[in-house]
């Protein structure tokens, strides 16, 4: 269960992390009933998909070598949301409706999408996007399930 803008609001955000150890354990508690999970992990695990959400957002070239067509070939996108995609005409409404498409998809199909970055001429995204997955413990997870305004 992942949190939108407005439940998200009710929160304190402002929780002190004080121990490394306590963000590490944290991070590795993805896929955790959240209402079981302790504030911090839960809060760290919606910021992560928020980061990843907004860094994508602001860097995938949608339009590059046909990345749609690319993730349709994979089965990663199916040929109606590729269609739902390219009826938005402008690259960021594009880039949008990519992500949350993407919230939907399984781990295994969002590191799909990132080799197909990496296919299209992207390396540089997914050169940023794996140290950060490994540091905090969410390779083999799929970060956009908790991203900012989204729900999966």
């Amino acid at each position: 269960m992942c949190f939108g803008a407005d439940a998200r609001d009710s929160y304190d955000i402002d929780v002190p992390v004080t121990e490394p150890l306590q963000v590490a354990a944290a991070a590795s508690r993805v896929g955790e009933d959240v209402t079981t999970m302790p504030r911090e992990a839960l809060l760290l695990e919606v910021s992560l998909g928020e980061m990843v959400y907004h860094f994508l957002a602001h860097t995938i070239d949608i339009k590059r070598s046909n990345l749609t067509d690319k993730l349709v070939a994979k089965d990663i996108l199916s040929p109606d949301e590729r269609q739902k995609i390219k009826e938005l005409k402008k690259a960021d409404a594009m880039v949008k409706s990519l992500l949350m498409i993407l919230s939907q998809k399984s781990a295994a199909e969002f590191e799909s999408f990132l080799t197909t970055l990496s296919e299209t001429g992207q390396q540089s995204v997914v050169d940023v996007m794996r140290p950060v997955l490994c540091t905090v413990g969410q390779t083999g997870h799929n970060p956009l399930h908790c991203a900012y305004g989204m729900s999966a």
